[in-house]
């Protein structure tokens, strides 16, 4: 017999994570969960897993503050922590960190490296460490260890510190206070000879410098808690620089809430809101879009997020994905504890997740086997992971992704169906094969849970009403539609997907509701 019901194709996730409070409001196209997913391709998938990259934990269980991917010549690949010991260690590929570059640092900062030196062809190069309290640490190629940097500005002095660096322009910049620190460009270590110099930032304004970029030829300065500014260098003539204001409306908290994407800078600000720095086509056309007002962001890591470790934000960005990830502090958290991903892959609308899954107080980028830059963390308890990996799980434990649907009325597919009550019939998933285990999906109907449908990931034919739609492989797994009976029946429907156990995984593409309608009318 002929379905004679309705069937209405959900958009999965096509708008991301938000967190509006106006269920009549909420696209169709949003999610009201997304934990430990990943925007795939065009499916719902579960991210990627972790697993340790040191076996044995760092002598003393330190928290990892910070990380960096460094070579120090061409082809030799090291990589350098700083430690909640106080310690920057470096490790050549086992693992054991055996190198103890420094000791006696601030054990509480946000480290920041940045490469420079090779200022000459012959010359090293170098990996400078600022972290706010401490001189400024210099890594000479591949030292066994650090030294202070040669000669400072006389302003970096005792525990006054520049908290943030960068190279720009050439040259080292560093930020302390209210002012920006300039080397000369044929030695970044020298901030005293003629040639280098300091300006000033606006001293009335805002507390302190937080963070300094260099984006598009222009130097982008952010201060806490408000003030945005930018210096053109461009000129060759020092005295032509400039400072100009961009906003005095927003600043940011700390010195890695910033990351510049493919062609945007999208960082962190002080009420904790993701904004875009967009539009520069010459100097002096810098704005600024707030992204989390699109999507309601703010009002979610209200509740989910401790507002009071703003300043403890870390943020990457993962060109292979194209995501930006930033690592947060949950809510009762005094650790990172979770990542904030905006996903970039959709053209009109970046999407945010949520993944809470990692103690993650630090995170960098490093080159894998192929050359191609992938996130690593550091959590609080000695060890650093690889992130995104092709196991669904956590160095051999499962994981919890999932994913829900607002609670749709149907009217985006028909307006009068919105004060119509619906029964259900059934829920089609077309999938992409991943494996012999169940996704489980929930069926909310005006609030209440009233079944779980199990959907087989796994082969064609072992759930019941599986039949292979096409032949095609995505991505080694074939695309299959699978149907399963639901009941209950409302006005508003909601889908909460999910699975957890070890290796388990999901990619699902399109989600399809058959039901009855009833014969109110509005």
């Amino acid at each position: 017999m002929a379905f004679d019901g309705q069937i209405v194709e959900l958009p999965l996730g096509q708008d991301g994570l938000t967190g509006s409070n106006n269920i009549a409001a909420i696209s169709p196209a949003a999610f009201i969960d997304a934990t430990n997913i990943a925007y795939d391709s065009g499916a719902i998938r579960k991210e990627g897993g972790a697993t340790k990259y040191n076996t044995s934990v760092i002598s003393g269980a330190p928290t990892v503050l910070g990380g960096w991917d460094w070579f120090p010549t061409a082809g030799v690949q090291r990589m350098v922590v700083y430690t909640s010991a106080g310690t920057l260690l470096k490790d050549s590929g086992a693992g054991t960190f055996a190198t103890t570059l420094k000791s006696g640092l601030n054990t509480t900062c946000v480290p920041v490296f940045v490469e420079g030196g090779q200022e000459a062809g012959t010359n090293a190069r170098k990996l400078f460490t600022f972290n706010g309290a401490n001189v400024v640490q210099v890594l000479n190629a591949d030292g066994a260890t650090t030294s202070d940097i040669t000669t400072p500005p006389a302003d970096w002095t005792g525990s006054t510190q520049p908290i943030s660096g960068c190279i720009h322009e050439g040259r080292l910049w560093g930020a302390l206070n209210n002012r920006v620190y300039y080397s000369l460009p044929t030695n970044h270590e020298d901030f005293t000879t003629a040639g280098s110099g300091s300006l000033a930032v606006f001293p009335g304004e805002g507390e302190r410098i937080v963070q300094i970029m260099s984006y598009k030829g222009i130097l982008i300065i952010w201060k806490s808690p408000r003030g945005i500014y930018a210096i053109d260098t461009t000129s060759v003539t020092v005295a032509d620089w400039r400072v100009a204001r961009i906003t005095l409306n927003i600043g940011s908290q700390g010195p890695l809430t910033a990351v510049a994407t493919e062609d945007d800078v999208l960082f962190v600000d002080s009420g904790f809101n993701f904004q875009f720095l967009s539009g520069i086509q010459e100097f002096g056309q810098l704005g600024s879009k707030n992204l989390s007002n699109i999507h309601y962001f703010t009002e979610y890591l209200r509740a989910v997020a401790n507002f009071g470790r703003m300043d403890k934000v870390r943020g990457v960005y993962y060109a292979a994905r194209r995501e930006a990830h930033f690592t947060v502090s949950a809510l009762g958290s005094a650790v990172n504890s979770a990542r904030v991903v905006v996903d970039f892959n959709r053209p009109d609308i970046p999407r945010f997740r949520w993944s809470p899954r990692d103690v993650c107080e630090s995170i960098w980028m490093r080159r894998d086997t192929s050359g191609i830059p992938r996130p690593l963390i550091g959590d609080n308890a000695g060890f650093v992971w690889f992130l995104d990996q092709p196991a669904r799980s956590k160095d051999g434990l499962g994981f919890l992704g999932q994913f829900q649907t607002p609670h749709t009325d149907f009217s985006f597919a028909d307006p009068t169906l919105a004060v119509r009550r619906k029964s259900g019939r059934f829920l089609e998933l077309v999938a992409n094969q991943t494996g012999n285990w169940a996704t489980h999906v929930d069926i909310i109907w005006d609030g209440t849970s009233v079944q779980t449908v199990d959907f087989n990931m796994g082969t064609s034919g072992v759930a019941l009403g599986t039949f292979i739609i096409g032949t095609d492989k995505l991505g080694g797994a074939i695309a299959a539609a699978i149907r399963h009976r639901i009941v209950g029946s409302g006005r508003r429907l909601s889908l909460r997907f999910y699975n957890n156990g070890v290796s388990e995984d999901f990619s699902i593409s399109k989600a399809f509701v058959g039901f009855q309608p009833s014969d109110e009318r509005p």
